[in-house]
Formats: structure tokens, sequence, C-alpha cells
């Protein structure tokens, strides 16, 4: 089977992955809280730490669709995707879009860094793009990324 028809058969099955919402939240006892690392500023006064404007590839493609955001690794950058972008942009006619972690290629370098301020830049970004709702993938860091934003804005856009 192409890969493209495999693409598009695994997004029509992710349709019926659905967690049901009743029972969920935070005083259900089936609810855990994401433990988060503290930024580097805090605990020093400092203000809390801004999310940094990202420097991000959009692929075009259907409006309609929701759009595959890949998010890269530890030591890597938005071009770690360049092909499978293109090719999941051709293949499924879904806007893709590619992003730098903060004090990662070209996005903005900050002393501030942690998995809840890199979930942060994604929640202000996404909704400036028109990218919501949309699906995440991630690799290594952009996993653990993908999966904190996940948790923190599961049943409603930013």
């Amino acid at each position: 089977v192409p890969a493209g028809q495999r693409l598009a058969s695994m997004l029509r099955c992710t349709r019926a992955w659905r967690l049901p919402l009743e029972g969920l939240g935070p005083h259900s006892p089936s609810f855990a809280r994401v433990p988060v690392a503290p930024s580097s500023s805090g605990g020093r006064g400092e203000a809390e730490p801004r999310p940094l404007p990202l420097s991000y590839s959009l692929l075009d493609g259907e409006a309609a669709l929701p759009a595959v955001i890949f998010l890269h690794g530890l030591f890597g950058c938005k071009t770690n995707f360049n092909s499978i972008a293109k090719a999941f942009a051709q293949q499924t006619g879904r806007r893709v879009l590619t992003v730098d972690a903060r004090n990662h290629g070209n996005s903005p370098h900050s002393p501030d860094m942690s998995y809840e301020i890199m979930s942060q830049d994604l929640q202000d970004l996404l909704p400036q793009l028109g990218l919501v709702p949309c699906v995440v993938v991630g690799h290594s860091m952009g996993g653990r990324t993908a999966m904190l934003l996940a948790l923190q804005r599961s049943q409603s856009p930013p």
C-alpha cells in the first residue's frame, strides 16, 4: 500500500478515537494533573515568561480540514520535517505546519525554557494562523510538547 494511502487511512481512523468527556475534569478521581517543570526564571521574582514569535513554515491546503503540525526533537529544527510535510500536504490536501521551538532553528532564544512555555508558544501561534483545531505530531521533545498541549487544550480551541 502506498504511503499516501496509509496516511489517509490512518487519518480516517483517528476520527473514531474519542475520549468520553463525562466524568473527566479536575475534580474527577481519574483526572491526573500534568507535572510541569518550572521555567528557568521561576522563583526569582521575575515576570512570567512570555510566549515567543516562533519561526515556522506553512504549506497550503484545504482550510476545512484540520491542519497537521509537526514538532521537532531536541537539537532539531523545522526543516527536519520538510520531506514528510510536503508529501503529507500533497497527498492529504491538508495545511501542514512545521515549527522551530524556542531556542531552536530560526526561532528567538530565551533563558526561559520548559515544556509548559513551549506549549504556550504554540497556544499563541496556532490561533493566529487559523490552525485550530489541528492534529499535532511530535518527535522526542516535540512529542512531549504535543502531549502537554493536548492535555491543556483538548476540549476547545484556545
